[in-house]
Order: C-alpha cells, then structure tokens, then sequence
C-alpha cells in the first residue's frame, strides 16, 4: 500500500514538471513557474524518501550498521548509486539533508518509512523557503 502512494507521488510530481515546463510554460510568467516549484518538489520529495526508506527497510538486517553504512556498502546498487547521485548533485549539505531523516528514525520501527518520508519532506520544504527568502532575492 504504502509502496503505491510514493510512486503515485513520483508520478504526479513527473506529471506536474512535463505539464509546467513542457506544456503550459510559455502561459506562466517568470514568477508562477519560480512559485510553481512547490506543487511538483512536494510528491517528489516524499515518494523519494518513501521509497528509499521502504528499501533500507526491506533489507535490513539485525546489527546496528549505520543507515549511512548500509547504502554505501549494500548488496543493493541501486541504493549505492542513488547515494553517490546525491553526493554528486547535492554536494556536502544535499547529502546531509537526505541522511539526516534516514538515520533520525529505527528501521526496525513499523512507521519508518512514513515517518521518513514525512520527515524528509518538511526538512527540504524548510531548505526549499530558506533558498527562496535567502538566496533568491539576491540572483
């Protein structure tokens, strides 16, 4: 069940970007598609730590390995790559902010990926009005 909502919630995110800045972009102004970003980055971010958190959940085991330690020497490539892209495109604070709701909650909880998820999506929604009041007047 859960697993369908954070794809649903990829998906919606994917649809809103394809019609915002593919098909409807030339009816927005500079303005509504800067303050449109909200409507798409929300489900993203959400169904992204959703999903991640489902996985780590999905293959955790009984020691007390670091979330940190387990996508950067899983069995699971595809959660190694996912952090290494993180890394990459986020840099230092990027990768912080998406381990930090991972290594908050236990894996072993039954609410850890909801928890996660919901987490995940308030701290980058906080970063997301941090670059907006502090970074973007100043561009």
């Amino acid at each position: 069940m859960n697993k369908t909502l954070y794809l649903l919630s990829i998906v919606l995110s994917l649809g809103l970007i394809f019609y915002l800045y593919f098909i409807n972009f030339d009816n927005m102004s500079e303005t509504e598609l800067v303050n449109s970003v909200l409507y798409w980055y929300t489900p993203l971010i959400f169904g992204m730590y959703g999903l991640t958190a489902l996985r780590l959940k999905k293959n955790a085991i009984e020691d007390d390995t670091s979330v940190i330690k387990k996508l950067f020497q899983s069995q699971d490539n595809s959660m190694t790559a996912l952090a290494i892209t993180i890394l990459l495109l986020g840099g230092i604070i990027g990768i912080v902010l998406f381990f930090l709701p991972l290594s908050i909650f236990k894996e072993k909880s039954k609410n850890f990926d909801i928890s996660v998820a919901i987490f995940g999506t308030i701290l980058w929604l906080a970063a997301l009005f941090g670059f907006f009041v502090l970074l973007w007047p100043s561009v």
